[in-house]
């Protein structure tokens, strides 16, 4: 079965993608950062942090609450500017942009086929959502914050500044930088797909997710055109975050709640019954 290769001509996006990727680390990990440097900052925290500023906390007031997005306003023009196009174009910031979830998957690509993890039987839509309910609730109720301690776009930045800063290399020896080393190296460089930590852990990506359920009616998605499709399973294979799966009649069905546009299935498919563009209902 061959796969499809006219994709590669009609998309800059599929055809570019891990360069995408690439550059997007540059730009936004150690020891470059570029963008950051723009606004004087140093990484995703202050300004940046896209974590933080919707976090309510026990005893906090409306207006401390609101004082959270001035603090964070890059941050919060990030998220909306990613909520906004996820909405008509889908998942383009988590599968081609976020440096987090990029060089986790880029690392995963590098790692031997027999050391990788697969967690595809692992419910990810109720794992991820839990997981938010307790990032919401936990401070909101005194239980402790998930905010900063347990925050991927800190661990991952300061990963790949640890040759270059003390400060980072210092905070891999606490037990929350062992614990959050652990879980990009278990959910991200050894899980198939590189993508584990971006399916349960990301509330980034669990707000993002949402979107693309919501905008799935009008906005462009990765489709199955079930009459072509054969069910070969070939799709299943390369998916990166176990979107796709068969239902209970045997079809093959894409999870918007998990799926990126990364469009890995639509080259691979041979029998071209994927494709990426808006519903026909």
């Amino acid at each position: 079965m061959q796969a499809n290769t006219g994709i590669d001509e009609q998309s800059f996006w599929v055809k570019h993608r891990l360069k995408i990727i690439l550059i997007g680390m540059l730009l936004l990990l150690p020891p470059l950062a570029a963008i950051f440097q723009l606004s004087g900052d140093t990484g995703f925290c202050g300004a940046w942090c896209p974590r933080m500023f919707f976090s309510w906390r026990q005893g906090m007031s409306g207006a401390d609450f609101l004082l959270g997005f001035v603090r964070s306003y890059l941050g919060v023009a990030l998220v909306a500017g990613m909520l906004g196009s996820t909405l008509f174009l889908g998942r383009y910031w988590c599968s081609h942009i976020c440096p987090v979830g990029g060089a986790m998957e880029m690392g995963s690509r590098i790692v031997p086929r027999w050391m990788k993890i697969d967690y595809s039987g692992i419910p990810a839509t109720p794992v991820r959502y839990g997981y938010l309910s307790v990032y919401l609730l936990a401070p909101a109720l005194g239980v402790g914050s998930l905010c900063c301690n347990y925050c991927n776009f800190a661990t991952v930045p300061r990963l790949f500044g640890a040759a270059f800063s003390q400060a980072d290399m210092s905070y891999f020896s606490r037990t929350a930088g062992m614990i959050n080393l652990g879980l990009v190296v278990m959910l991200g460089f050894l899980a198939k797909g590189g993508r584990g930590y971006c399916n349960f852990l990301c509330p980034i990506g669990a707000f993002d997710a949402l979107a693309n359920k919501l905008g799935q009616a009008f906005g462009r998605r990765v489709r199955i055109d079930t009459p072509k499709c054969t069910s070969c399973g070939d799709c299943v294979r390369v998916c990166p975050t176990s979107a796709i799966n068969k239902d209970s009649k045997g079809l093959m069905t894409i999870n918007q709640l998990l799926c990126m546009p990364c469009r890995e299935c639509e080259s691979t498919c041979g029998q071209e019954a994927i494709n990426y563009g808006k519903s026909r209902r």
